[in-house]
């Protein structure tokens, strides 16, 4: 249980393992950065349920992730881009305070089945799904040289679909609130499949587009997901 953790409601679902990107501009949330750069570099992170993003209070929705900060740039304008990867996951018992931030005693959240209760032909199908997902994308984006690392590990595995699927933030939070890898990893298979079929049209559309000298240097390339 933590008492007094701050927490930035955002218009994004951070998922365990996973890299976010923060720019932190208002004067309040400075404030909280250099508190937590003084003590274990921790805060919550969890989706906007109701409020403002910026500039006014925010009512997180109750389960969210714990950031840790990597690095921290501060830029001219007195500004900071901080570089976080999403921890253990948390829920919210009570708010402590709304303003300046939101501060809340919470409780951290752990899988209520472990890994071990994943069957292996399930974990292997998702993880080679994956695999190639990751795979097309990087070709889409002519970045074939990159070698995509796909977690062996069924919870990572999970979050690693998670953080890779393109769906909306109301299905993200649903996954992220899951209690099991067993259960995220059956909700998102349908889902990792449709993105495969996905980027496996657009693939063949760039390699066909290559074929025939056609780049996709402008904005309005089909290489998309808009």
């Amino acid at each position: 249980m933590l008492e007094n953790l701050p927490i930035m409601p955002l218009n994004s679902v951070l998922f365990p393992g996973a890299p976010t990107t923060l720019y932190i501009h208002e004067e309040r949330y400075k404030e909280m950065l250099e508190e937590v750069s003084d003590g274990d570099g921790y805060f919550g992170v969890a989706l906007l349920r109701a409020g403002k993003e910026v500039g006014g209070p925010a009512i997180p929705h109750d389960y969210g992730t714990m950031a840790h900060i990597f690095e921290a740039t501060r830029l001219p304008d007195g500004s900071t881009v901080v570089l976080a990867e999403g921890g253990p996951r948390f829920k919210v018992r009570a708010i402590v305070s709304a303003m300046p931030i939101v501060r809340a005693e919470v409780e951290l959240v752990e899988d209520i089945n472990g890994a071990d209760s994943v069957q292996s032909s399930d974990a292997e199908l998702a993880y080679t799904e994956l695999e190639e997902l990751i795979g097309l994308v990087l070709r889409t984006i002519g970045a074939e040289q990159v070698q995509p690392k796909v977690p062996r590990d069924p919870a990572a595995l999970s979050w690693a679909i998670a953080a890779n699927l393109q769906v909306r933030l109301s299905v993200q939070q649903q996954l992220l609130e899951m209690r099991s890898a067993t259960s995220r990893l059956a909700a998102e298979l349908p889902l990792l499949r449709r993105e495969v079929r996905h980027y496996r049209l657009l693939a063949a559309a760039r390699e066909k587009l290559d074929a025939l000298g056609i780049t996709d240097g402008d904005e309005n390339a089909p290489f998309s997901r808009s």
